[in-house]
Order: C-alpha cells, then sequence, then structure tokens
C-alpha cells in the first residue's frame, strides 16, 4: 500500500465519523486535511511517514505521529481528541437568517 491509500482509508472512517476531509495528493507529501464542515478553515493536516520497522505512521502537522496506518479506529479518535474542542464552539453556532434573527430579537429586548 501506498501513503494514498492509507489515507483513503483514513478519510473513509473519518467520513464515516462525521469529520470532513480533503485530499490533497498533488503535494509532497500527500496530504488528508481533516476539518468540521462548520469550521472548514480549521483542521489538521495528516500524511504518512515509515516509522520504526518499516511500519507506515498516520502524522500530524506538528510532526507527532498519529497511529500506525493499521489503526485507522485510534487514529480517528485521537483527531477528534484534538479537533474536536475547536469545532464545538462552531457547532453551537445557529445557522439560518431565522434564529440569528430571533436571537437578536431576544438580546434587543432585554436591552430596552
Amino acid at each position: 500500500m501506498n501513503a494514498a491509500d492509507h489515507l483513503d482509508g483514513l478519510a473513509r472512517a473519518l467520513d464515516a465519523a462525521g469529520w470532513s476531509t480533503r485530499r490533497r495528493y498533488e503535494q509532497t507529501p500527500a496530504l488528508l486535511r481533516v476539518f468540521a464542515s462548520e469550521l472548514p478553515r480549521v483542521g489538521e493536516s495528516v500524511h504518512v511517514k515509515t516509522g520504526t520497522a518499516g511500519m507506515p505512521w498516520f502524522v500530524v502537522s506538528t510532526g507527532d505521529p498519529l497511529r500506525p496506518c493499521h489503526d485507522l479506529a485510534g487514529a480517528v479518535a485521537e483527531i477528534a481528541a484534538r479537533l474536536g474542542p475547536l469545532a464545538e464552539p462552531g457547532r453551537a453556532i445557529p445557522s439560518g437568517p431565522r434564529r440569528m434573527t430571533g436571537r437578536i430579537r431576544r438580546l434587543v429586548r432585554k436591552e430596552r
């Protein structure tokens, strides 16, 4: 398996867990960008690097090894732990103009 194959498997696992992914395989090294759909500019980049005994590992943008490529569930859990706290405030933002207008109306009433 090559890096793209490992990243494809991780992308499928992350997508199933509710994260959004964007493949950047034209870059060197090939990257998988992971983010919450509500916050597309906040995320993590993951690439594959050969580790001890030739075993491929997922490595994050800081250079820290994440998990061996065969441990997809562990890699998803690690990424969720890293991005979860950043994504939660974005998920709390109401969507749609009606909700926001209602909230603004209530705030204006309180100020009067």
